[in-house]
């Protein structure tokens, strides 16, 4: 591709969008409501009017569906990430995009906050395919806000005290709300401008640079927390999303589209000691128009409802071409959850690196079928280590569900939490068998 690794770390000015750089291959980039009647209760997000979907011993666990999985078909692309624009800046990313199988589906702890408060809520019913837009975009716009930060040189934000600005989503009627690491990253000062007008200024509670989240607070109650789409349902592909944000300043922009795919990975050219190339796994695509100030904005389904945090696009031009990508729901929750609790997130680390088995490579091992990560190499003092996993091995599941792909590896494990047991299947020798695996933490 011949891009600098480091791109992504210099601000993107309005007149280099059609640079010869643009032209090389497409690139990714990352760059509010009183609900309407009948508001579903059950559907609410925590601290929203009424209450949250996850019991509180489950606050910050994600449970993936169990779903079958297909053979993913690899693609590579130059890759540019960001949506904080301001002076005629963006963030940039040097990388590659994996089309994973499509499926249906350090920081210091931080001060406990108190609970939210809670109020009634109306929801929405189902409606005519020409009403779901309208009416998603009243119901779900003023949890949707606009963040403008304010750094000195800071990554994202370039030199000279640069200003930039992104999106956010409402999590809790507190005053919390999450939006993208890249919106924030390098920020002296965050501004949150609400629906209604009203601008407060922001405090940085934690980022999750690992899955692009972090988690931002004002001073602030009653505000109209989003609903979430609940584990239980998970996305199909084709049905409708509405994507709402601040594309290049413009608030409460209203896009749809559908998802177009599920179980994507995002791979940037950043090295992860026991994973190799850093990724963002499990990251649900869609045609809904995202554009540069879009990040860290709302993706909801027909109902209102947070299906993902809009991140990323796959773009020749630096605006939408019709590839967007989101961090799914459950993982910006998990982040978020405890990014609010402790300030940090708690990565688990298997103590791998790998690759996708190839079909030449399943030939030469003998293997039933062209699925599985082949493992590369093995971090030493890991769980990997401890259990005698060695380079050439091919992991084919994990707690019994099948892999395609290293991508699906990364993701069942970011799922889980340190300290977690997990049986990994192994491929090795022309023979089968089963290790369990206590999960380790990655330095922070």
């Amino acid at each position: 591709m011949g891009y600098d690794r480091d791109e992504w770390r210099r601000p993107w000015r309005a007149s280099t969008t059609s640079s010869a750089a643009d032209e090389r291959s497409p690139a990714i980039t990352r760059f509010p409501q009183p609900p309407p009647t009948g508001w579903d209760a059950t559907a609410a997000g925590p601290g929203s009017p009424v209450g949250s979907v996850r019991p509180p011993d489950t606050v910050g666990t994600v449970d993936a569906p169990a779903t079958p999985r297909r053979r993913p078909v690899g693609l590579l692309l130059g890759a540019l990430l960001g949506a904080v624009i301001g002076t005629g800046g963006t963030l940039v990313v040097t990388g590659a995009l994996d089309t994973a199988a499509q499926e249906p589906a350090s920081g210091e702890a931080a001060a406990e906050p108190d609970a939210p408060s809670t109020v009634a809520a109306p929801s929405i019913e189902p409606l005519s395919e020409s009403s779901i837009v309208p009416a998603v975009a009243e119901a779900v716009t003023p949890s949707v806000v606009r963040i403008d930060v304010r750094g000195e040189g800071g990554d994202g934000l370039g030199p000279g005290g640069q200003s930039g600005l992104g999106s956010g989503v409402i999590y809790r009627s507190d005053g919390y709300i999450i939006t993208n690491h890249h919106v924030i990253d390098g920020a002296e000062s965050v501004e949150v401008r609400l629906a209604d007008g009203d601008v407060l200024e922001a405090e940085m509670v934690g980022s999750d640079e690992l899955n692009d989240i972090a988690v931002v607070r004002v001073d602030a109650d009653d505000l109209p927390a989003i609903n979430l789409r609940p584990e239980s349902e998970p996305l199909l592909v084709g049905e409708t999303v509405i994507a709402i944000g601040s594309p290049f300043g413009l608030d409460a922009s209203v896009t749809a589209g559908v998802i177009s795919a599920l179980n994507r990975e995002i791979r940037l050219d950043e090295q992860v000691p026991g994973e190799g190339v850093q990724t963002i796994p499990s990251i649900v695509q869609t045609d809904a128009a995202i554009n540069p100030g879009n990040s860290g904005g709302a993706l909801v389904d027909a109902q209102g409802r947070l299906v993902g945090i809009n991140t990323a696009i796959l773009t020749r031009s630096g605006a939408s071409q019709g590839v967007g990508f989101a961090v799914g729901v459950e993982q910006a929750v998990n982040s978020s959850d405890q990014l609010i609790e402790q300030g940090f997130v708690r990565h688990p680390l298997l103590g791998i690196a790998g690759t996708d088995v190839s079909a030449e490579q399943a030939d030469q091992l003998g293997l039933p079928a062209r699925q599985g990560a082949i493992i590369e190499s093995v971090q030493p003092d890991t769980g990997a280590d401890a259990v005698d996993i060695r380079p050439g091995d091919v992991i084919v599941s994990v707690d019994g569900e099948t892999l395609a792909t290293m991508s699906e590896l990364v993701a069942e494990v970011r799922r889980r939490a340190p300290g977690d047991i997990v049986v990994l299947e192994v491929f090795r020798d022309g023979e089968l068998f089963e290790v369990d695996v206590e999960l380790g933490e990655r330095p922070r």
